[in-house]
């Protein structure tokens, strides 16, 4: 399916399964297949999942002009209005952690609330070098050493090669404009107005995005819990799958009851 952004750019969308709406949104050069192929099956038997190539990824347009977040989080709305809801939750990584907290200030009334993977409020913040594990540099799947735990890749070889299968490719205009969608990315200081309830999830060895930055959402966010997966890296969602999956579902669940529960005090 199709949405059509404000500018006209053609944002590729799916949808799998009824419920609740859950969009997930994926992070920089990621597109639907690359990053949720694991997770639509089993979330779609909850809710109603709604995943989006960001503009430059996968099937969606990948015009060469300025991207930045305020413009990708208008993008995120264009979709959810073309899949015929008004509100939904979310689910993003990294880039898309990014796009919905610009989504969640300027849209509060479509965010019920946010899930915010491996991402970061703005500024760059490197974390320490990562230390050398003997055999990987002899591995095939080395080139993934930056967002897998690494000691990952090697005793689970066949989990990062299928993942790896998924990853597609995206034009270099593309992979540049969305690095400087990120780079211009600041909201840290506007974190406070964020009121939805925000679960966030953080692998410890994450290379790309430091825990620390989530940590610092959780100190910036006011309704927040941070869950940090040990060992996990940027790829948490992938390598911790068994633990992520059901935490994305109770949080979703548990909002919704509450959310449920409030209308039918306000009725009474």
């Amino acid at each position: 399916m199709i949405a059509t952004a404000d500018d006209g750019t053609r944002l590729h969308y799916v949808v799998a399964g009824s419920g609740p709406p859950l969009v997930l949104v994926g992070g920089k050069t990621s597109s639907i297949e690359g990053a949720w192929w694991r997770y639509i099956p089993p979330l779609s038997q909850q809710f109603k999942v709604i995943a989006f190539d960001n503009r430059g990824a996968g099937q969606s347009d990948k015009p060469d002009v300025p991207y930045s977040i305020p413009l990708m989080a208008t993008d995120a709305a264009a979709v959810l209005r073309a899949a015929g809801e008004t509100s939904a939750h979310w689910f993003g990584i990294s880039l898309g952690g990014m796009i919905l907290q610009q989504l969640a200030l300027d849209r509060p009334d479509a965010v019920r609330s946010l899930i915010l993977g491996a991402t970061h409020c703005g500024g760059e913040r490197r974390a320490a070098p990562a230390a050398e594990v003997p055999g990987l540099a002899d591995s095939p799947l080395r080139r993934y050493a930056n967002l897998y735990e690494p000691h990952f890749i090697l005793d689970h070889a066949q989990w990062v090669a299928e993942d790896a299968r998924h990853f597609g490719k995206m034009p270099l205009h593309a992979i540049i404009r969305q690095d400087q969608a990120v780079k211009q990315h600041n909201l840290c200081d506007r974190l406070g107005d964020i009121r939805q309830p925000v679960l966030i999830l953080h692998g410890r060895q994450d290379q790309l995005v430091p825990v620390a930055r989530g940590e610092e959402l959780q100190r910036g966010l006011p309704n927040a819990r941070l869950r940090i997966l040990d060992p996990a890296g940027h790829q948490f969602h992938s390598e911790q799958f068994a633990t992520v999956l059901p935490l994305v579902i109770r949080f979703v669940e548990d909002v919704e009851s509450h959310t449920s529960h409030r209308g039918t005090e306000n009725r009474g």
